[in-house]
């Protein structure tokens, strides 16, 4: 009997929510889950050691919600404090600077039942400006350089399809319980902090032959946070955590394949950044990798123990382009050309 089939009629929901300093919007994001339509669901806030008295506010509004307080901020890895105590077949992660649609979980958990086991994420939307894309399903290149698809475009209806994507956008994942087990625990190492956690996640997920499905009825409102602006600090995580998810993802035989693509994509990312002024951002992150290669091995073994699917049956997930974000505002026609054909070679070595 498959896992959809074991569902109850009306299965609980866990939503989690991770608040840091948030209350500028924690409270109508809270708000807006228990206007959802699906009465069947608890909340669970958990709480990165807020200094504003946010997370106070919320259990004096909403009684209901279950507070977890963490003494120091974790990150994303707080999740997995959520993973533990709840108690719902199904478990959604929110960031704080969401609002939902009242349908939101209907239409989720009529999708999970339809396609069953996998990551799903929903269409993610400006919140201060819904006509504008936030992501339509996060996607990632054979180099492991991940993006919302769609960022920063009108939203057209260009995206209205129910389709497989490379990872989950963290905004809003949702599951069944048992998936998120099976997938096991949000990186505690550190090794991560911020940015590209999601994509190490649906990576993993994609290891273990689950899949990630983005589902465009499922619309979610999206403030997001300064670091996700275009700026030095977002992109020396960005590309510091991409090459942690290369050398703890793929195959040693698929590594080997791609390193001297690898090096030349490296170089061309290094100089399309010297008129932003960000050569020395990818230097540093590179660095920073190198310091944390002993930490990645250890990580890369147990992961790779659990393998399932090859490489050449993940990446046909991946795309081979890439979307430069619209906030930086270049021509970047010939870097996304040649980014296109590295890929490609890449593509029929692995």
């Amino acid at each position: 009997m498959s896992e959809t089939e074991k569902l109850p009629t009306n299965p609980l929901v866990s939503v989690i929510i991770i608040n840091f300093n948030g209350l500028d919007y924690i409270l109508d994001c809270i708000d807006s889950v228990f206007k959802s339509n699906y009465a069947n669901f608890e909340v669970i806030l958990i709480d990165n050691n807020s200094t504003d008295g946010s997370s106070d506010k919320c259990k004096e509004k909403f009684p209901k919600i279950t507070l977890i307080q963490n003494k120091k901020n974790l990150a994303m890895a707080a999740r997995n404090k959520g993973i533990d105590v709840a108690k719902g077949d199904f478990v959604v992660f929110l960031d704080a600077d969401t609002v939902v649609n009242s349908n939101w979980l209907d239409v989720l958990l009529d999708s999970y039942k339809k396609h069953g086991k996998g990551l799903y994420q929903g269409k993610l939307l400006k919140k201060d400006d819904p006509s504008i894309i936030e992501s339509c399903g996060d996607m990632a290149n054979i180099f492991s350089t991940g993006f919302a698809r769609g960022r920063g475009q009108k939203d057209l209806n260009q995206f209205e399809n129910f389709q497989k994507i490379s990872f989950p956008v963290g905004a809003c994942t949702f599951s069944s319980t048992q998936t998120f087990k099976e997938i096991g625990y949000v990186d505690e190492s550190s090794l991560f902090f911020l940015m590209l956690d999601d994509l190490d996640y649906g990576w993993r997920g994609w290891l273990l032959n689950i899949p990630s499905y983005y589902e465009p009825k499922c619309v979610i409102y999206h403030v997001g946070s300064p670091i996700l602006q275009w700026n030095s600090k977002k992109f020396f995580f960005m590309e510091r955590n991409r090459l942690i998810c290369l050398f703890s993802l793929y195959s040693k035989k698929t590594l080997f394949k791609i390193f001297p693509l690898l090096i030349l994509y490296d170089m061309g990312v290094s100089l399309f950044l010297i008129s932003k002024g960000m050569t020395f951002t990818k230097f540093k992150s590179t660095i920073s990798f190198l310091g944390m290669l002993p930490s990645v091995l250890k990580r890369r073994k147990f992961i790779q123990s659990k393998r399932k699917l090859k490489d050449s049956d993940i990446i046909k997930n991946f795309v081979d382009g890439i979307d430069i974000p619209v906030d930086m505002n270049t021509d970047s026609s010939i870097f996304v050309s040649i980014v296109k054909k590295l890929n490609k070679m890449a593509r029929k070595l692995v």
